[in-house]
């Protein structure tokens, strides 16, 4: 009796999730995707499915998902009129049908057909080799009778000319006939042999492979229902692209910042609401830990120690990030009229930013195309004004030019991350470099190439050896550095030259005799002058080099 009461209790346990199965109504998500925040290692996608639900049980399929998603990052959400509870969701492989599967047929009868016409072909041969036999035996007999019957007066000149050409006109029709068999037999070979190797092609292709997201509801009232299916997948990224012009002032310059997204998800993104953000989930969400790094005596078989220390260690957790996108708030303005239109430059349309705890996130305000192929596609993030610090600097050494150095201030709301800048003093474009990531408020230093108005020029006036007798052995040099500023105005030029480093204590370097005191002696041997230069101005700067050693000893690297 106890036990039946368990097989009741049991049965009524059930009976609600085998109701449910067998009232179960399956639906394809008429989805695309509307909306997709591209971090620089992945993005998020999110996809909308809208439908008109009456109660019950449904299943609801988004059907021929990229592979590449990751299913635990897989969530849904749903909102409506429709009172639904979503009762649970899953991730499945599915296989389309094999992509080469209908052209194999297609290529099969393409090359049973031409096969059949090689046949033909060959009947026909042998129609005109049994002709050319017939006609074979006609000359013969003729031969024969034609000597027989001369000798009485048979046949007359005309028969022998009619029998004559018979003859030679049926041998000529069926040897152009034969030639043309073979040629068209040829061209039939090459067809079919093409045939076969695209047939071989397909055969060997795979079958595709996509995933399907099913979302299991139970609806309680009748209503619509919007679905959103955010997935995060790899193979999508962005980089930032910077352009910086230099004003005519040079007291400020002109920072575009574009973000470069590429995307080969295996589906492209048409007409997406994009956002930009700078968090990195590869990083994971939490620092890693240091375990403790113990030293001890050397003892036999160190490296299996080392190796149990290793395995001991737990890989760095890998964590998810999933983002949740906001409502997208638009504004409509008025066209104002002005009559100085035609004059003005034309304007970018920048992003929104939006700050997060710990990223930032650019807000692409128009929706965007990004195709599936791997191509970078360029958008204007933002356009900032930045004030500008601008020197002159030479490194006569090594350039004989002087270039434009700017010190610059990012007095904008956003970090600036690694990536390539472009300079331009005016119109003209000066050249690249690459940017390291720049915080709010930090200074950072961006050169606009070369200026031939301030030129500079360097010589080795004198190289000395002295080996010493009683004392050190010395080597000296002398350099002389001229300096011209053809500018209308005064500049001041960073000059920078170098001492060799000693790689031994019984080796001193110095700085011999310079005409200018330097402003900046560097660790790594480096020597800084500030030359000030009025306009048209020029300087020359002369120094040496002494480097003094033990005299029984030699040196290198000089």
């Amino acid at each position: 009796m106890k036990n039946l009461r368990y097989f009741l209790f049991l049965i009524l346990l059930l009976a609600p999730t085998l109701t449910f199965s067998a009232d179960l109504k399956r639906i394809p998500a008429a989805s695309r995707i509307t909306a997709v925040t591209v971090f620089p290692d992945r993005a998020l996608t999110l996809r909308t499915a809208s439908h008109n639900l009456k109660p019950g049980n449904y299943l609801i399929t988004f059907d021929s998902l990229p592979t590449l998603i990751q299913d635990d990052s897989v969530r849904v959400e749903g909102k409506g009129s429709a009172g639904a509870t979503i009762v649970g969701l899953e991730v499945k492989r599915a296989f389309l049908e094999q992509s080469g599967e209908t052209r194999v047929k297609e290529l099969d009868e393409e090359i049973r057909a031409l096969e059949q016409r090689s046949g033909a072909l060959d009947a026909k041969k042998a129609g005109l080799s049994s002709q050319g036999a017939f006609l074979q035996s006609i000359r013969v007999a003729w031969g024969d009778r034609i000597s027989k019957e001369l000798a009485i007066g048979r046949p007359t000149a005309a028969e022998l000319q009619d029998a004559a050409g018979f003859v030679g006109t049926g041998v000529t029709r069926i040897e152009e006939q034969n030639l043309a068999i073979e040629t068209e037999k040829k061209s039939i070979r090459d067809k079919i042999d093409a045939l076969r190797r695209q047939r071989d092609e397909s055969t060997g292709s795979r079958r595709k492979e996509t995933k399907i997201v099913e979302v299991m509801l139970d609806v309680a009232r009748e209503g619509n229902l919007t679905l959103d299916l955010a997935t995060v997948i790899p193979q999508a990224g962005w980089v930032p692209s910077y352009d910086v012009r230099l004003a005519a002032d040079a007291k400020t310059a002109e920072l575009t910042f574009r973000a470069m997204v590429r995307q080969q998800t295996g589906e492209d993104w048409n007409n997406v609401d994009l956002t930009l953000s700078t968090a990195r989930p590869a990083a994971g969400g939490a620092p890693p830990e240091l375990f403790p790094w113990r030293i001890s005596f050397l003892r036999p078989q160190p490296l299996l120690e080392a190796q149990r220390v290793y395995e001991a260690a737990p890989a760095a957790p890998v964590v998810g990030f999933i983002a949740k996108k906001g409502r997208r708030i638009y504004t409509d303005s008025g066209l104002v009229e002005d009559k100085r239109a035609e004059e003005a430059p034309a304007e970018f349309e920048t992003a929104q930013m939006s700050e997060e705890q710990s990223s930032v996130a650019f807000h692409i305000p128009r929706p965007l195309d990004v195709p599936s192929d791997g191509t970078q596609h360029g958008s204007v993030v933002a356009i900032e004004q930045l004030p500008v610090s601008l020197e002159f600097m030479a490194i006569p050494k090594l350039s004989p030019y002087v270039f434009l150095k700017s010190e610059i201030v990012n007095r904008a709301a956003y970090p600036l991350l690694p990536g390539k800048v472009n300079t331009f003093t005016g119109n003209t474009y000066t050249g690249s470099s690459q940017l390291k990531k720049v915080a709010v408020g930090e200074k950072f230093d961006l050169f606009f190439g070369t200026d031939d108005q301030v030129t500079v020029k360097r010589e080795e006036l004198k190289q000395h050896k002295e080996a010493g007798m009683f004392g050190n052995s010395r080597v000296s040099y002398r350099y002389r550095i001229e300096l011209v500023n053809f500018r209308k105005e005064p500049v001041t030029v960073i000059l920078r030259d170098q001492l060799p480093l000693a790689g031994d204590e019984e080796i001193k370097v110095s700085l011999d005799d310079p005409s200018i005191k330097p402003d900046e002696f560097g660790t790594d041997g480096k020597v800084t002058w500030k030359i000030p230069l009025k306009a048209g101005e020029k300087k020359d700067l002369t120094f040496g080099i002494l480097v003094e050693y033990p005299k029984d000893r030699e040196i290198t690297g000089l």
